[in-house]
């Protein structure tokens, strides 16, 4: 007796597919959603590995971080701007506002360039592969003895740098998500456009300007459309990483005052 195998009819199949269909269309806003979260953890990994970067550097340079070093030294200080209780204000302009010099100064102890890339980051173009001065800052290498040349492009860094962080006040700001601006902002309200986003008529620095805070820090805030919209994630001096909504940026800001009245954050285009 010879055995038949049984086949699907045409209604079985098409049963067999509705469901399908109907799983994925389930399934899939489930994963979609759970895609800004996993940046947002990766992007909190990258700031608490940057944080122990800046502590072993610090551990072998008296303590002190890169920018609060003189290039002199090895150190970035005079590639950023500070503010508050330093009276060096503006002696970026000595050798070229490039705060992600910060970061190359510190290359040998991140080791990886991704590690300055947020994975949620829809402003630069992607990571970068090596920590050239080019590559990294998109800028060219100044001939030897010139001054470096200020930033003409976007860099491939999502973070922002605290320029006067200090390893004596845990509460003091190192670096954090890029998305932050104070440009039509009430209250809590996301701010329109970040800080560094726009090229000024000279072709020169962005417009960053010393973004030091004090009574007006209120108006900052993490802005709508970028990266973790609407909020963001911070790198403290002692080490740990925080998320924060704009409520919680004004309260970390406010904090950061403690034992710098005005410091600047530098803000990389």
């Amino acid at each position: 007796m010879k055995n038949h195998l049984k086949a699907f009819t045409l209604i079985e199949l098409l049963v067999v597919i509705a469901v399908l269909a109907l799983l994925a269309a389930t399934l899939l806003p489930a994963l979609a959603a759970t895609k800004p979260k996993v940046q947002k953890i990766t992007c909190l990994n990258n700031l608490k590995q940057m944080g122990v970067a800046y502590r072993l550097w610090e551990g072998a340079n008296s303590s002190r971080y890169p920018q609060a070093i003189p290039a002199s030294r090895g150190g970035a200080f005079e590639y950023c701007t500070h503010g508050g209780n330093y009276s060096t204000v503006g002696t970026a302009a000595l050798l070229g506002y490039n705060p992600g010099m910060v970061f190359l100064v510190m290359s040998n102890y991140l080791i990886n360039p991704n590690l300055l890339f947020c994975p949620a980051d829809n402003i630069h173009a992607g990571a970068a592969t090596n920590f050239s001065y080019g590559d990294l800052l998109s800028v060219v290498t100044p001939a030897k003895g010139q001054n470096a040349p200020a930033l003409s492009a976007y860099t491939k860094v999502s973070y922002f740098v605290g320029a006067d962080a200090t390893e004596s006040d845990p509460q003091s700001v190192l670096a954090g998500d890029c998305n932050i601006g104070n440009t039509g902002t009430t209250g809590n309200s996301p701010s329109t456009a970040r800080f560094g986003s726009t090229a000024s008529s000279t072709g020169s620095a962005p417009e960053i300007t010393p973004n030091a805070f004090g009574t007006g820090a209120f108006s900052w805030a993490w802005t709508a459309g970028d990266l973790h919209q609407k909020t963001g994630n911070l790198l403290f001096s002692d080490g740990s990483v925080q998320s924060a909504t704009i409520a919680g940026l004004h309260l970390y800001m406010q904090n950061a005052t403690n034992s710098v009245n005005g410091p600047c954050w530098n803000f990389l285009p």
